[in-house]
């Protein structure tokens, strides 16, 4: 097994002139393609767009980058305050250098980064079952979750909306049949207008500015490069328009092995726009299933909502204080030790937190109370959003819920 150089330390993407730069993205852009078998206008759309030297951590051994990680800045939040998380991916090591801590090199260096800049938590997205284990050792909490809404090729969305509207009021009913029967499918293409495409991205960030849990904020800028992602990726995004030309709904898809469509993210200003949207999208492929991936706590089978990101609290303070905010009538008290030889004491009351440290041998510790580590307390915290009233009696505290999508990785 090849071994990284001793003489050889972590490097930075950081001070470099432009002909080193080019060089290091080069080489960087050869690792990804070698480890991901991504195409390369994806790997040039990916560094043209995210990446960015203060937040390149990365080894190498001689002139050979060997392992790597990137970090893209994100808020979360929306009506209730916002909350700042920092997205790990690219994370690859050369196969012939594995197995030798140097990825969990380069973690350390993100996340102490990370937390001097002022970061809440990092956050990142495990392919498999074994980096979920691998990250979980590195001080990673499952917690991000999402659902999957399954249709067969079969399902007729028209006729499921036709009779969840003869439950309604005969007038309700019949506005809403004309309003269905006005709304026109589309799918986003090179020609298509750049102000219907403003209201796509419009459409998406509105939706976002009114959560309240710690879910992801896109920028404009992230959204329209999802939408050109979608397009390198031979996806397709649908959306629908009504009668005046308004956007009313979109959904970005993929379509897999031409038997299933994934919709990765739909969004809707109303449940009318939504059926429709999805009969467009299932007569244009009328052989495929579809897969809708939503947020947990909007499926009725929260139970088996699946981890799709975990995170690594950095500033529990933060995290707190952004919860307390947005439910004014939490009550609790907790003892977390984060660093050694103290521990941390968190009061929330009426919306605010007020922190203090305590060391371990002073009169002011109560060794009879429970203290929790910081892992646990961020698995509690991030906690699948099912998770019964027992477990938020005891811990006096709800899941802080979330969600994340159209994350490139």
């Amino acid at each position: 097994m090849a071994r990284i150089d001793d003489n050889i330390a972590g490097r930075r993407a950081q001070g470099k002139s432009r002909m080193e730069t080019l060089d290091l993205k080069r080489k960087l852009s050869g690792l990804w393609k070698d480890t991901f078998h991504d195409t390369d206008e994806y790997i040039r759309l990916w560094f043209d767009k995210y990446y960015d030297p203060r937040w390149t951590e990365y080894e190498q051994s001689g002139n050979e980058i060997v392992s790597m990680l990137f970090g893209v800045p994100y808020e979360f939040g929306g009506s209730e305050g916002k909350i700042r998380g920092l997205y790990l991916c690219g994370l690859a090591t050369n196969a012939k250098y594995r197995g030798q801590g140097l990825m969990s090199k380069l973690l350390d260096r993100i996340n102490d980064k990370a937390r001097e800049a002022g970061f809440a938590f990092t956050f990142l997205i495990p392919s498999s079952e074994r980096l979920i284990r691998f990250y979980s050792h590195h001080g990673y909490v499952k917690a991000f979750y999402r659902n999957q809404l399954n249709y067969t090729a079969l399902h007729n969305f028209k006729n499921e909306y036709a009779f969840i509207l003869e439950e309604q009021k005969d007038k309700v009913a019949e506005l809403k049949r004309k309003l269905y029967a006005s709304l026109n499918g589309k799918v986003v293409e090179a020609s298509t207008p750049v102000d219907k495409v403003d209201e796509i991205v419009e459409l998406l960030m509105n939706a976002e500015s009114t959560q309240t849990d710690m879910s992801v904020l896109h920028t404009r800028e992230d959204i329209l490069t999802a939408i050109k992602e979608n397009g390198v990726s031979g996806g397709k995004i649908y959306y629908t328009e009504n009668a005046q030309g308004k956007v009313t709904a979109v959904a970005f898809t993929t379509l897999v092995d031409r038997s299933r469509i994934d919709v990765e993210r739909l969004c809707s200003s109303d449940d009318c726009s939504t059926y429709r949207l999805l009969d467009h999208i299932k007569h244009a492929e009328p052989d495929a299933g579809i897969r809708i991936y939503v947020r947990a706590d909007e499926s009725e089978w929260k139970n088996l909502a699946e981890v799709h990101g975990m995170a690594r609290v950095l500033d529990l303070y933060e995290i707190l204080k952004f919860q307390a905010a947005g439910l004014k009538d939490l009550k609790y008290s907790i003892l977390v030790n984060e660093v050694p030889g103290q521990v941390e004491r968190y009061d929330v009351r009426n919306g605010n937190v007020k922190h203090r440290s305590i060391e371990i041998d002073s009169e002011d510790f109560d060794q009879n109370k429970t203290v929790m580590s910081l892992k646990d307390m961020s698995s509690v915290l991030f906690r699948r959003p099912d998770t019964g009233v027992l477990i938020t009696e005891a811990f006096g505290m709800p899941s802080v819920g979330g969600y994340i999508n159209l994350m490139l990785d």
